[in-house]
């Protein structure tokens, strides 16, 4: 018994001494950890910048932007008078005025006040596939 009780002690105490040494410094594992933590922290600022115009959301930005520009006064218009805006207008949808077959029949008028004569189509040469070609 004497000798089971001083086997126990020598096992509690290697237990005791080997928790009280402290454990061997890691630098490289530090070192590591500190860029890893760099590197996210970098990434977040990124990210947060990226996104700080849409943590307003649309509507408040809209409205922060006509706030600014009417407090503006010396702006000129973009088109000053009625005439001009009817203008711009009429230039804007001049060619989808007539849409596609109106397009297609001022092309046909055009085509049928053409009088020059038409070139003849270039004829086959005797040694080539297309002149051996049955036409039904």
């Amino acid at each position: 018994m004497k000798m089971m009780s001083m086997m126990l002690v020598t096992i509690a105490t290697m237990g005791v001494a080997s928790a009280q040494q402290p454990a061997p410094a890691q630098p490289a594992a530090d070192a590591a950890k500190a860029q890893k933590d760099e590197r996210n922290a970098a990434r977040r600022q990124d990210l947060k910048s990226a996104t700080a115009g849409a943590a307003k959301g649309y509507g408040e930005a809209a409205a922060e932007g006509s706030a600014k520009a009417a407090t503006q006064t010396h702006v000129p218009k973009a088109t000053p008078d009625a005439a001009s805006k009817r203008q711009a207008v009429k230039a804007a949808t001049a060619g989808t005025a007539k849409g596609y077959t109106g397009a297609a029949a001022d092309a046909a008028a055009e085509a049928g006040k053409n009088t020059a004569p038409r070139t003849p189509a270039p004829k086959p040469r005797a040694d080539t596939p297309e002149a051996r070609k049955v036409v039904p």
